[in-house]
C-alpha cells in the first residue's frame, strides 16, 4: 500500500515536472501557457489533498487508539469541573459508580460521596485544577444501591477547556478490598492479642508463623524461640504414632480436629490441653495454613472439684450444704430401708445467735457459726453426717441406730458443748443450742416428713427454755 502511494507521489512530480518544462517553451501561446499552469496547480492540488486524507486517516486511527485505551483501562478516569461536575468518563468509571456512562455526564459527584469528604474533594478538585495537588487522596463513596466502595485518586492531569485550564483528569483505582483486607488483618490481630486461648498460627508446611501472647506465657517460649519450628517442638512424647496419623486423617476428611492433648512447656513440664485445629484453604482447595487454637486443662479436675464444693458444701464451714444433705438423707434412708436398721435426723438452732449479729457483727457471727460446727462434729461418731441447712440451722444424720439411746446421748453432747462460751477476739459470747430427734421408722418414712417432724421437736425445745433436746414422739424432758 505505501509502495503504491509512494509511485503515485513520484508520478504526479514527474507530471508537474515536464508540465513546468513546457511552461517556458517560447513558442507557447498565452493560452497555452495558462492552461498548463492550471494544469500544475491541478496536480498540486490533488497531492495536498492526498496528504490531508491520509493525515485525516491516521488522525483518525490515533484517536481510535486513544479512546480504546481511555474507555477499556483497567483504571477508572474522571474529568471534572470547578465545581465537581463529571465532564467525561470511561467504562471503568462508570461501573464503579454503578450507573450508565450518558447518565452520569454532568452529574455532581458529590452526590456520589459520604457526606463528611464533599467539601474535601471540592477544596481537592479546585487544587488539582490549580496544578497545587501533588498528594494521593481516597474518598468514601456510597452508591445509590447503598454500597459503599472506596476509591484512591492516583493520578491527576488538569485539562484545558476552550483554551484554558478548567477541568482536570483524575486515576482512581477502588481500594475496597484492599481497606477490608486490612481491616480484617488489624481485627485478627486485635483477636490474637485480647482472646483468652492460646493461638498458632502455621503455613501449609506447619512451620509457625505466628502466636499469641496466651499461648507464649502457656508454654513458656518466646515468640522468636518458636516462629518458624513446627509444633512437635511441644510433643509430651506420651502421644504414639496413631494419634498423630488419626489428627492428619482428620485434617484431610474434616478440614480440623479437636481433642485432648499432651504437651510439653519449655520447662519440661507436660500439661493437659483442649486443642482445635482448623485447616484453612485457598480458593483452588489447596492448604493455605492451619490454625490452632489451644486451652490449657491441666487445672480442670481441679476446677471440676472446686465447682462441686460450691455446689454440694457450705462456703463457710465446709459442711454440707442443703442439697448434698437432702441426697444423704435419701441414701441413709435407701439403707435404712434395706437393712432394717434404724436412723434419726437431728435439727439444731443455735440459741440467742441473732444478738451476737446484732451487737458484735456479722464477722463475729461468722466466727461463731464456725466454731459451732466444729464442735458439733466433734459431738458425732464416724459415718454420721452433719450438714448447715443454712443460717443458724444444722442437721445431723445418725445412721445404724438400734434404740433411741444413741441420738440422745449424741444430741445431749451436743447441748452441752455449745453451752460453753464463745471467744471472738476479746470478747466472751454465749451462743447454746435446742435440738429436736425424729427417728425412722416411728417419726415417719420420708425425707421431708424426718426432716418436717425433727423441726417441731427443736422449736419444742426452744419452747421448754432453749439448751435442750427433744424427741418428736415423746414427753418433753
Amino acid at each position: 500500500m505505501e509502495s503504491c502511494e509512494n509511485f503515485s507521489k513520484v508520478r504526479l512530480g514527474n507530471n508537474v515536472g515536464r508540465l513546468m518544462e513546457n511552461m517556458e517553451n517560447p513558442e507557447d501561446t498565452v493560452f497555452a501557457r495558462l492552461l498548463r499552469e492550471l494544469q500544475v496547480y491541478q496536480l498540486e492540488t490533488e497531492v495536498q489533498n492526498r496528504e490531508l486524507q491520509e493525515a485525516r486517516i491516521e488522525l483518525e486511527e490515533s484517536r481510535t487508539r486513544y479512546t480504546e485505551l481511555y474507555d477499556f483501562a483497567p483504571h477508572a478516569y474522571i474529568t471534572f469541573d470547578l465545581h465537581g461536575s463529571i465532564r467525561e468518563l470511561n467504562r471503568v468509571a462508570a461501573r464503579f459508580l454503578a450507573q450508565d456512562r450518558s447518565s452520569l455526564l454532568g452529574a455532581s459527584f458529590v452526590d456520589f460521596l459520604a457526606r463528611r469528604e464533599r467539601s474535601n474533594f471540592l477544596s481537592y478538585i479546585r487544587a488539582c485544577i490549580a496544578g497545587n495537588e501533588k498528594t494521593n487522596a481516597e474518598f468514601d463513596i456510597e452508591l445509590p444501591n447503598g454500597k459503599a466502595i472506596m476509591l484512591r485518586a492516583a493520578n491527576v492531569a488538569p485539562q484545558i477547556l476552550s483554551g484554558s485550564i478548567a477541568a482536570c483528569r483524575i486515576a482512581f483505582i477502588d481500594v475496597t478490598e484492599q481497606r477490608i483486607a486490612e481491616l480484617k488483618l488489624r481485627l485478627s490481630a486485635k483477636i490474637m492479642e485480647s482472646t483468652q486461648e492460646g493461638i498458632i498460627l502455621t503455613d501449609a508446611q506447619r512451620h509457625i508463623v505466628a502466636a499469641n501472647p496466651v499461648f507464649l506465657k502457656t508454654s513458656g517460649y518466646d515468640s522468636d524461640e518458636i516462629i518458624g519450628f513446627t509444633p512437635s517442638l511441644f510433643k509430651s512424647g506420651l502421644h504414639d504414632e496413631n494419634f498423630y496419623r488419626e489428627m492428619d486423617e482428620s485434617f484431610l476428611v474434616h478440614d480440623g480436629w479437636e481433642g485432648k492433648i499432651w504437651n510439653r512447656r519449655k520447662n519440661g513440664e507436660v500439661y493437659q490441653e483442649w486443642l482445635n485445629i482448623r485447616v484453612i484453604r485457598k480458593s483452588d482447595g489447596e492448604v493455605d495454613c492451619y490454625l490452632g487454637l489451644f486451652s490449657d486443662i491441666s487445672n480442670l479436675e481441679e476446677m471440676k472439684k472446686k465447682l462441686k464444693e460450691l455446689a454440694y458444701y457450705d462456703e463457710l464451714t465446709g459442711l454440707a450444704n442443703r442439697s448434698l444433705l437432702y441426697d444423704r438423707l435419701q441414701h441413709a434412708l435407701a439403707q435404712s430401708r434395706r437393712c432394717g436398721t434404724g436412723m434419726a435426723v437431728l435439727f439444731m438452732d443455735l440459741d440467742h445467735f441473732k444478738e451476737v449479729n446484732d451487737s458484735h457483727g456479722h464477722e463475729a457471727g461468722d466466727r461463731v457459726i464456725k466454731e459451732a460446727a466444729d464442735r458439733l462434729t466433734y459431738c458425732l461418731r464416724e459415718g454420721d453426717t452433719l450438714s448447715r441447712l443454712g443460717g443458724d440451722e444444722f442437721v445431723a444424720i445418725l445412721q445404724n441406730i438400734e434404740n433411741k439411746d444413741i441420738p440422745a446421748c449424741i444430741a445431749d453432747r451436743m447441748v452441752k458443748v455449745l453451752q460453753k462460751p464463745f471467744l471472738v477476739g476479746d470478747d466472751e459470747l454465749h451462743v447454746t443450742t435446742s435440738v429436736g430427734i425424729s427417728v425412722f421408722p416411728g417419726d415417719g418414712d420420708e425425707v421431708t416428713v424426718l426432716l418436717k417432724n425433727a423441726d417441731a421437736a427443736m422449736y419444742r425445745a426452744k419452747g421448754l427454755g432453749r439448751s435442750n433436746y427433744q424427741f418428736h414422739d415423746s414427753t418433753p424432758r
